[in-house]
């Protein structure tokens, strides 16, 4: 399971938000950016959302045991 952090805009205003989102795999191409930005938007009851930027979250096992904090 890969955890991502994303970054994404509405039509409805020019707001950036940021959500995130845990998948089986990864982000590897605009239909799986399209499967979450229909998903968002219909848990966050938008028109439509459209993805401007994600960055991956590393498990601290692949980060060589380091804790990362994120505010």
């Amino acid at each position: 399971m890969s955890r991502y952090c994303i970054w994404f805009v509405t039509t409805d205003d020019s707001v950036m938000r940021r959500a995130e989102v845990a998948i089986n795999g990864v982000i590897h191409s605009h239909q799986v950016l399209e499967e979450i930005e229909a998903q968002l938007a219909g848990e966050c009851g938008l028109s439509q959302v459209m993805i401007v930027d994600w960055k991956r979250f590393e498990t601290p096992e692949q980060d060589g045991g380091r804790l990362v904090r994120v505010a």
